[in-house]
């Protein structure tokens, strides 16, 4: 079967005017708080659109095009699903001007408005979309045969293209790389952890951005979420965060404090409740950086055209692609590399002298009575 990729990245979401630290809104604020945390959309009671035109972004940013009736219906057919699946599994109602809308907008406008007597039930039903898409998207990968590295170039090349649009436009990136983490480098990886699997390598595909001073993160963070980075998909209790405290920056902006009080979450959740991935052995206490985890939609209508490709079409017209993303401010990243310890040199060091101990003696053997 010939699933050579053909098709192209998505295009990217309209672009609205370029953000200022006055721009960011309850919404933005929320998303930006979400990556840093590396939480998840299904413990949120509340989302953040106030147009229709805020919808539409958000969808194409997700790989679904309005303007593509192809895609309407699949968003049509999500909300369908969903439905049955409150109503037949969980006997949960959900008005049917949620899940069959005159617009595909209607229910996100609606689970962000708190006045209105169907707020909670549609947030519910879009919990159950947001999952069943992500669900059915990883059932179409499993049935197609992709070739891994075309995948990755597609998504490298939006990526890019989107990230110089940001920096043309004045955005504060002083830098940006892309990366792929070579065979040898997945494999050192695989034996210097102990509970790593090949399924665990989430950031084989990686992208590093460096932004002139730490207050411009939020700004450069908004921005890719309403351009470029589906920020709903982010991977729960993925997120390294040594960079920027949320409630510090919050705090210190006075025209924020009015969204304070109307956050979905207290503000000192992160102090009394902090998620964070399993601790890397290798990395030194000093390193500090941003680092997050993305499920990232790739459209391949072009593949699922293909009479071969028939029997899966129900599943929709993504796949999902792990992609990581490491943020630095300038003299963190400065003070990283200065750094003996912390520089990239040292880790990959440390990571291949674990993996030495752990083939000769095992990672316990210090504790091993030989008998000699």
């Amino acid at each position: 079967m010939d699933n050579t990729l053909t098709v192209h990245a998505q295009p990217d979401a309209p672009g609205p005017a370029v953000l200022v630290t006055e721009d960011l809104t309850l919404g933005l604020l929320e998303q930006i708080r979400l990556i840093l945390r590396g939480g998840s959309v299904v413990d949120w009671y509340r989302l953040g659109f106030k147009t229709a035109r805020e919808v539409q972004q958000f969808l194409t940013v997700n790989g679904f095009h309005c303007a593509v009736q192809a895609d309407v219906d699949r968003v049509r057919d999500l909300l369908r699903i969903a439905h049955d699946y409150l109503s037949r599994e969980l006997d949960i109602a959900v008005p049917d001007e949620l899940w069959n809308p005159a617009s595909v907008e209607h229910p996100f406008l609606v689970a962000s408005d708190m006045r209105n007597r169907m707020q909670r039930d549609a947030c519910i039903l879009l919990k159950v979309v947001h999952t069943i898409n992500h669900a059915q998207a990883r059932e179409l990968r499993l049935g197609l045969s992709l070739p891994e590295l075309e995948v990755f170039s597609l998504v490298e090349e939006h990526v890019a293209r989107s990230m110089d649009a940001l920096k043309s436009e004045g955005y504060p990136i002083t830098q940006f790389q892309s990366s792929r983490k070579s065979k040898q480098s997945t494999i050192t990886k695989l034996l210097s952890k102990r509970r790593a699997t090949a399924a665990d390598i989430l950031d084989r595909l990686r992208f590093r951005v460096i932004v002139n001073e730490k207050k411009d993160l939020p700004i450069v963070l908004a921005a890719m979420c309403q351009r470029l980075v589906p920020y709903n998909y982010v991977v729960p209790e993925e997120t390294t965060n040594d960079v920027l405290d949320f409630e510090a920056y919050a705090q210190s902006l006075a025209h924020l404090h009015p969204y304070l009080g109307q956050l979905q979450f207290d503000l000192g959740l992160e102090r009394q409740d902090p998620l964070r991935r399993d601790f890397n052995e290798c990395s030194d206490d000093a390193f500090r950086m941003l680092n997050f985890v993305i499920d990232w939609p790739l459209r391949i209508p072009q593949i699922l055209a293909r009479p071969q490709s028939s029997h899966l079409r129900h599943l929709g017209h993504l796949i999902f692609l792990n992609v990581e993303f490491q943020m630095f401010d300038s003299r963190t990243w400065t003070a990283n590399e200065d750094n003996a310890a912390t520089s990239h040199d040292a880790y990959k060091e440390r990571q291949r002298d674990r993996v030495r101990v752990r083939l000769f003696e095992g990672l316990e053997g210090r504790y091993t009575s030989r008998g000699d």
